[in-house]
């Protein structure tokens, strides 16, 4: 939860803490989750990844069924 709404809301991280709660993790993502996920994707740990979406957004794109 960052303050990047704060332009366009009044509260940006508490925006982000409500819609996060939607989600299925159950919360919005702290800064350094999604830092992981960078880091690991521009990392040689990744060089073998090609063509892939990795999705960072606590389950929001799951669908049941």
């Amino acid at each position: 939860m960052t303050n990047i709404l704060n332009n366009v809301v009044d509260d940006g991280p508490a925006f982000l803490a409500q819609h996060g709660e939607a989600a299925p993790i159950g919360r919005a993502a702290r800064p350094e989750e999604i830092a992981e996920v960078v880091a690991f994707m521009a990392s040689d740990r990744a060089s073998f990844m090609v063509g892939s979406v990795v999705m960072a957004d606590g389950g929001m794109r799951v669908t049941a069924g």
